[in-house]
C-alpha cells in the first residue's frame, strides 16, 4: 500500500484542484444538454423522413436503430464521454512548456502512472458534479430507454472504465509527442474531432462506409464509445459479449505497454524550457 499511496495523493488532489473549477461544469450542464437536443431534433426529422409520416414509428429502423435507440444512444454517448473524457496530452504539454515536467521526474514515482491517476480523479469529481447531474437532466427530458436488462447496464458500466483507460493511453501517447515537437495543439484538436467522429460518438459506427468500418473495426477508437453503447442497447450480447471484453482486454494492454515503451523513448529527446 505504501507503493500505492503517492497515486492515491494524486487522485485525491486531483479531485479537489477540480473543484476550483465548479462553475465550468454547470456551464458544461447546459452544454451537453444543448448537444443532445440538436442531435434529438435532427435525428426526429431523418426518422420522419424516412418513414414518410409525421409520427415516428419505432418499426422504422435505420442500420439496425430504430428512433428510440437513436435517441437513446446520443443521451447515453454524451454521458458517457463526461466520465470516461481526460485531457493527459494537454496536461503533459503544459508541464513540457512551463519545464514542470522536472518536478514530476524528480519525485520516486513513474511518470505515467502520475497521469493516469490524475486522470483518474478527475473522473471521479465529473462523476459527482457532471455525469449524475446532466443524466438526471437528459433522462427527465428525453424519452431514453434503460438498459436491456441488469447484466447490459453492469457490463455497460465496466466498458466505460475501460473506455477510460484506452482513451487515456491513446492521449498519454499523444502527449510523448511534444517531447520531440514541443507543441501538440495541432494535433489534440485533430484528435477531438477525430475521436468524436470514429468513436461511435457522432453516430454509430455502422453508418460509416464499408471501407472505413472494416478499418475501425480492429482499431480501438470504436471501443471508447460506440462498443459500450451497443451493450447497453443489447446490440452486442451472449458469446459476442466475452469475444467482446477479450478484444477491449487486448488494447488496454497493447496501449499500456506502448505508452511504457515510447515514455522511456520520448525521455531521451526531453529538454527543458521553462521552470
Amino acid at each position: 500500500m505504501s507503493n500505492l499511496s503517492p497515486y492515491l495523493a494524486s487522485i485525491r488532489l486531483a479531485f479537489l484542484k477540480m473543484l476550483a473549477y465548479r462553475l465550468r461544469y454547470f456551464t458544461g450542464i447546459i452544454t451537453y444538454f444543448l448537444f443532445v437536443s440538436v442531435h434529438y431534433f435532427i435525428w426526429q426529422a431523418i426518422y420522419k423522413n424516412g418513414s414518410g409520416s409525421n409520427i415516428i414509428n419505432n418499426d422504422f429502423t435505420i442500420k439496425g436503430f430504430n428512433f428510440s435507440e437513436m435517441v437513446t444512444y446520443v443521451a447515453i454517448a454524451w454521458i458517457a464521454r463526461s466520465l470516461y473524457f481526460s485531457d493527459i496530452d494537454e496536461e503533459i504539454a503544459e508541464h513540457v512548456r512551463t519545464g514542470q515536467i522536472s518536478t514530476y521526474l524528480l519525485r520516486p514515482v513513474k511518470f505515467h502512472y502520475m497521469m493516469l491517476a490524475e486522470a483518474f480523479g478527475g473522473m471521479l469529481f465529473r462523476l459527482f458534479f457532471f455525469t449524475i447531474p446532466i443524466s438526471l437532466v437528459l433522462l427527465s427530458v428525453y424519452p431514453v430507454l434503460l438498459p436491456k436488462d441488469i447484466l447490459a447496464g453492469v457490463l455497460f458500466f465496466f466498458s466505460i472504465l475501460v473506455s477510460f483507460f484506452i482513451f487515456a493511453e491513446i492521449n498519454f501517447l499523444l502527449g510523448l509527442l511534444c517531447f520531440r515537437l514541443k507543441s501538440v495543439e495541432g494535433l489534440t484538436r485533430a484528435k477531438y474531432f477525430f475521436i468524436q467522429l470514429f468513436s461511435g460518438l457522432l453516430l454509430p459506427i455502422a453508418f460509416l462506409p464499408s471501407y472505413l468500418r472494416q478499418i475501425f473495426e480492429v482499431l480501438p477508437f470504436r471501443l471508447i464509445a460506440g462498443t459500450p453503447l451497443d451493450i447497453y442497447l443489447g446490440h452486442i450480447s451472449g458469446t459476442s459479449l466475452i469475444s467482446t471484453f477479450l478484444f477491449m482486454l487486448f488494447w488496454c494492454c497493447f496501449l499500456f505497454f506502448l505508452s511504457e515503451y515510447y515514455w522511456k523513448k520520448a525521455f531521451q529527446h526531453l529538454s527543458i524550457q521553462g521552470g
